[in-house]
């Protein structure tokens, strides 16, 4: 499954957006390894992106 960048649909269509014709992305974050060495700037990073968002 696939989010459209531009309008928000979501499309199985990997290429662009049935819709509107937009680039498609992957609407699932990727997983995190507890154990990666960059945990503490991906943990602060999405907290401020939720902190922005709000």
């Amino acid at each position: 499954m696939w989010k459209c960048s531009l309008c928000g649909r979501y499309t199985l269509s990997s290429e662009r957006c049935p819709s509107c014709g937009g680039r498609v992305k992957n609407p699932h974050p990727p997983n995190i390894n507890l154990q990666d060495k960059y945990i503490n700037a991906i943990v602060r990073l999405r907290r401020d992106m939720r902190w922005k968002q709000a």
